[in-house]
């Protein structure tokens, strides 16, 4: 196995272009690095880098080291951190999340106490590509591949918002075949909301052509606001519109929000009782978030 402080090195070096550079970066001689980086080459067999005009550049072997290394260096930190967590009684993970998730969900469950040290933003399809590059969960409404472990955190219902003078505002909720019938909004072809739209829709053969997309929920919200039509969410409601909930044939359409994490990850159990927390806390806090929109 390479040393973790020679693909400290290594990694370093890739960021920066620079052993002097990366030197500064670890807190480490110039010298140190060179031989740390030296030392890892002998283990390879096959030099590293090639030293160019504007910088260190990776050889082949380098380039084909580089996500190992940076993988065993991330695996290393955390191993760490979750072993000063159990000795301190203080664990903590990474998650990430799409930004509506971590705004709704995750902020307030790490305000409130909840062990999650950093929230890594992205798309609700990127993220569980983030679970192979430094988050120990990911917490989204895309559902999980079979080789992940997971939880469902809480079903989330889905809400057709829109101006309180848009005709389809009068009743207590509204059904998908009636806002179908003319143009709507919804966030992106790989959100939840989009997901379950087109899966009614198909079964009972309805068009989606009159749907158009916005890059998240509060720039749809935005442009319904604006008088561009209703608005498909599972967030709280803002700028003055109205929140009904959307039903399919008297059912109320929902999507499911799912907590994920890898099956292999060394903290695993403690991953679980994490996801198992937000759980709970999510239950109860999502729902009060309507609930306060409601009292206003």
């Amino acid at each position: 196995m390479y040393g973790e402080r020679e693909l400290e090195a290594f990694v370093a070096v890739l960021d920066t272009g620079s052993v002097s550079l990366a030197a500064e970066r670890l807190i480490r001689t110039q010298p140190t690095v060179s031989r740390q980086i030296a030392s890892l080459e002998r283990q390879v067999g096959a030099s590293l880098f090639r030293r160019m005009p504007h910088g260190m550049v990776a050889t082949y072997a380098g380039d084909r080291l580089e996500p190992m290394a940076r993988d065993l260096v991330r695996r290393g930190r955390r191993a760490r951190e979750v072993m000063s967590g159990i000795v301190l009684k203080e664990r903590s993970f990474v998650a990430a999340a799409p930004e509506m998730t971590s705004v709704l969900v995750l902020a307030p469950f790490i305000a409130g106490g909840g062990p999650i040290s950093d929230v890594v933003v992205a798309t609700p399809v990127e993220t569980y590509d983030r679970l192979r590059s430094g988050a120990d969960l990911a917490v989204t409404t895309s559902p999980p591949d079979s080789r992940l472990s997971s939880i469902r955190i809480m079903n989330l219902p889905l809400y057709c918002q829109l101006p309180a003078s848009h005709p389809l505002a009068a009743g207590d909720l509204l059904e998908l075949e009636d806002l179908l019938a003319g143009p709507f909004l919804t966030s992106g072809t790989g959100s939840a909301a989009w997901t379950q739209i087109q899966r009614a829709a198909e079964s009972e053969a309805w068009s989606v052509e009159m749907a158009s997309f916005g890059a998240d929920a509060p720039i749809i919200q935005a442009r319904s606001a604006a008088g561009h039509g209703p608005c498909v969410v599972v967030e709280p409601p803002r700028f003055g519109l109205v929140s009904k909930p959307l039903h399919h044939r008297g059912i109320p359409m929902q999507c499911a929000l799912y907590a994920s994490w890898e099956r292999t990850h060394y903290a695993r159990d403690d991953i679980r009782g994490v996801a198992e927390q937000l759980s709970a806390f999510a239950a109860d806090h999502v729902l009060s978030l309507y609930d306060a929109e409601d009292e206003c």
